[in-house]
């Protein structure tokens, strides 16, 4: 039942999100090409796109200021519908819907989670897979191949590895960007619950978001406090060794953190679900 759940979540929001997300990968394929034609204006094919500089200029301008308002669409679009998604499903009309549903609590909040963690994924990809489609022909097409001695490359790639490590420090850096973003997500779940409460019959959006900023800083004051009682301070660190082990200290305790914080917040949002929503 969670899959069927979490299906009917994906297709509620990709009537929204999948067009933005397309239309942004195809306007940074036309950023690539204008900012190819800008540094390789005199050479073979690209020769005619600057044949009028100023109008050229205009259109470079607006082609990139139109990637950023997407980019910018992208974040809010995304924040939003995740927000909304649990707030109308749970909260609003549909919830009376979604309750009388042969599912549990546990499953209909976990399919919004789900849902929402895989669309800020999607969403951070999209942004990421833009950035390498502008860059990436500008810098590739001013590299000679010819003269490049790819055993010196791969020797560096090599010595690189094996001074540093980096695949340790990459798994517990992705450890802790993803923990972090589900526990942004479920705070937020958790303000809107809990300004759900008759407590708060008024003004409710705006408590949720106090609730939200309040709420994140006392997790992040309690984080903050036991990273200091177990003895992690950057400011003492003197040798690169040391930054790296300390960095990579901080990120595992810091997914230890979040993911007890996960799980708190999603206990606390399930038992307002079932003790005080009242629809």
């Amino acid at each position: 039942m969670l899959g069927k759940l979490l299906k009917y979540e994906m297709k509620a929001s990709a009537r929204t999100l999948l067009p933005l997300y397309i239309g942004t990968l195809l306007v940074a394929a036309v950023c690539s090409f204008t900012l190819t034609s800008w540094i390789h204006a005199n050479t073979g094919v690209l020769e005619s796109v600057a044949t009028n500089e100023a109008h050229a200029e205009i259109f470079r301008g607006f082609v990139f200021l139109l990637f950023f308002c997407l980019c910018v669409a992208i974040v809010v679009l995304t924040a939003m519908i995740v927000i909304q998604r649990f707030n109308k499903s749970l909260i609003g009309d549909e919830g009376y819907l979604m309750f009388t549903l042969p599912v549990t609590h546990v499953q209909l909040l976990s399919s919004k989670l789900l849902a929402g963690i895989l669309w800020i994924l999607l969403g951070t990809v999209v942004m990421g897979l833009s950035a390498v489609i502008i860059g990436a022909p500008s810098v590739l097409l001013n590299i000679n191949w010819l003269t490049v001695e790819w055993q010196d490359v791969w020797q560096a790639i090599q010595y690189m590895w094996a001074e540093w490590q980096p695949l340790e420090y990459i798994m517990s850096t992705g450890l802790s960007g993803l923990s972090n973003m589900v526990a942004f997500v479920l705070l937020v779940y958790l303000s809107i619950m809990i300004a759900q409460m008759e407590q708060f019959n008024k003004h409710r959006v705006a408590i949720a978001v106090v609730l939200f900023f309040l709420l994140n800083w006392v997790f992040g004051l309690i984080e903050t406090m036991l990273f200091q009682l177990i003895g992690i301070d950057f400011m003492h660190t003197i040798t690169s060794y040391d930054v790296l082990h300390l960095y990579n200290v901080m990120m595992w305790s810091d997914v230890a953190f979040t993911v007890v914080q996960c799980i708190v917040c999603f206990v606390a949002t399930v038992w307002l679900m079932r003790k005080k929503l009242n629809l």
